[in-house]
């Protein structure tokens, strides 16, 4: 632009803010003018040198450049500022700088009158952009910002590697940026960029950008992304990649470690827990194969040593005459409760029945006091009863101390990923892949449930099991021997309490009473009542007896 035309431009500016505004004044009345000489190198150096011109005296001047730029979406950019330097009417000025969390904060006295002339460098501020016709090497930064002062003019002057292709300017407020009032240069004449604006109010800001041909000026943007659920589950080919290798990866380690340590050994054939044996024309007899009881059973079928496999114990003592179970006569409504009473019973005991009988002890007990009677002595019972069941081959290890080895590794499974998932999501967009790292921690969890794994001789016992629990629901109850109705099926009464088929059997006892008019507070060697009591009575008190039991134990 030729000088006439430009000097008239200014002229027409000057007037134009004469007529218009009143120009902004900081406390204390003084204001400034400000002209910028801004270098753009081809390494992407902003060199600037700032000259302020005071209205009047101030004791201190401060200025504040930031250290990142504002939000723009989910990203911001970093930059970095040095190379601070000022001089004051020509002389070198004493400079402070102080870095705060809103940026670089820059004081000097300028101890009597002119131009204040500030210098620095910029990285960061050049970065790769889109432009009317491609790619080019685009410098952006507020020439003018963070000055507590009011401006009435200002003038920014930029100088690059060569001409430019776009010029940019906005001043105003901080986020409420508009036009700058002049931008001239970039043509032939005039190649270099000039800005003018003003008059600017206390802290507002002018933001220069300039384009150049790409590959004439390094690009130093340092980009930073804010946290948001947007960005922290970015949905692409390569999140969704990863989370898909590793569910399928997890998966199949979890099913490689559920089959080497949890599912059971492959078997084709069961092992016979009882049968019933015939004995006489429609008549059979109940046995028991190897002197499995019924907490065996229950232990081997759900790998746990619950309430329900003791009481059967209980039962089976009872029945082999090891125990007498005794109902009290009660008055009213008052609380039924029966006495466990200690005898000799002459077959052989198994370590955890043994163990169960020791804690009863000698004296009768009431099944009400079980819980203070077994106190503190009914976890030594089912460690009798998980160390008879692997003694006996049926598991490699004690299901219990498996379940809790892998239950342990599945909560430190959790904790991890839950940290690594609290780290993904924070610092990266891996989102989805936190997801697949908690889903396939809690799978390993739940997994851990089912790691007991039994030997092959256990995995037959358990088909044998299945086996007598399906006898136990079909076969005829009246095939009996006759006259040993009672003995029989006591014998498989607590095996039917464990696998089921209770009911049926206890129907059929109560069937095999013939005097139905008489008490039958004796019948029962293992079971006796009050002298009004009647076999007819025998399922509601054992029903009851039973559910009463796994209540004093659940509430130990």
């Amino acid at each position: 632009m030729p000088w006439p035309v430009r000097a008239l431009t200014l002229l027409a500016a000057v007037v134009l803010g004469l007529l218009g505004a009143t120009p902004a004044r900081a406390e204390g009345g003084a204001t400034a003018q400000v002209r910028v000489e801004a270098t753009v190198t081809p390494e992407g150096v902003l060199q600037v040198s700032q000259t302020v011109t005071l209205s009047e005296p101030v004791d201190e001047f401060t200025q504040t450049f930031r250290l990142r730029s504002r939000p723009s979406g989910a990203s911001y950019h970093r930059y970095g500022i040095d190379e601070f330097s000022a001089t004051l009417a020509g002389e070198a000025a004493d400079l402070t700088t102080t870095t705060r969390a809103s940026g670089i904060e820059v004081t000097a006295a300028p101890d009597g009158t002119g131009p204040l002339r500030l210098s620095y460098e910029v990285t960061g501020a050049t970065r790769l952009a889109q432009g009317a016709d491609g790619d080019i090497a685009y410098a952006e930064w507020p020439l003018l910002q963070g000055l507590p002062l009011g401006v009435t003019e200002f003038e920014a002057l930029v100088s690059g590697p060569a001409t430019p292709q776009l010029m940019d300017c906005t001043a105003g407020p901080p986020g409420a940026l508009g036009d700058c009032a002049i931008v001239e240069g970039g043509t032939f004449d005039q190649p270099e960029p000039v800005f003018h604006d003003g008059p600017l109010d206390p802290g507002d800001e002018v933001l220069i950008g300039v384009g150049y041909p790409a590959g004439t000026v390094a690009a130093t943007a340092d980009v930073g992304e804010l946290w948001s659920l947007d960005r922290a589950f970015t949905v692409s080919w390569p999140t969704v990649t990863a989370t898909l290798l590793l569910v399928v990866a997890g998966g199949a380690a979890l099913l490689l470690l559920y089959r080497g340590g949890g599912r059971d050994a492959s078997v084709h054939e069961a092992t016979p827990i009882a049968s019933f044996v015939p004995v006489g024309a429609g008549e059979s007899e109940f046995r028991v194969a190897d002197d499995v009881r019924p907490g065996h059973v229950g232990t081997v079928a759900d790998e746990r040593v619950d309430p329900i496999d003791i009481t059967a114990t209980l039962l089976d003592l009872a029945v082999r005459g090891h125990l007498r179970i005794t109902e009290l006569p009660r008055e009213g409504h008052g609380i039924l409760d029966w006495a466990l009473e200690h005898r000799d019973g002459a077959d052989r005991l198994a370590p955890f029945e043994s163990e169960l009988l020791a804690a009863l002890g000698t004296q009768a007990v009431l099944v009400s006091r079980l819980p203070q009677r077994l106190a503190g002595r009914l976890g030594p019972i089912q460690d009798a009863l998980y160390d008879d069941v692997v003694a006996r081959g049926w598991f490699q290890r004690r299901p219990d101390s498996t379940r809790s080895s892998w239950r342990t590794r599945g909560y430190l499974a959790v904790v991890a990923a839950a940290v690594a998932g609290v780290l993904l999501i924070a610092f990266t967009g891996q989102g989805l892949v936190a997801l697949a790292l908690l889903g396939l921690a809690g799978a390993l969890l739940i997994v851990s449930g089912y790691m007991p794994r039994r030997t092959a001789s256990g995995a037959r016992l358990l088909a044998g099991l299945d086996a007598l629990a399906a006898l136990l629901a079909t076969h005829p109850t009246d095939e009996t021997p006759r006259g040993r109705e009672l003995e029989q099926i006591s014998a498989l009464l607590p095996y039917a309490v464990v696998l089921g088929g209770k009911q049926r059997w206890l129907a059929a006892l109560v069937a095999a009473d013939e005097d139905v008019a008489a008490p039958d507070p004796t019948t029962l060697d293992w079971y006796h009542a009050p002298r009004t009591w009647h076999l007819q009575d025998l399922p509601a008190s054992l029903t009851q007896f039973i559910h009463t039991v796994q209540g004093a134990l659940y509430s130990r």
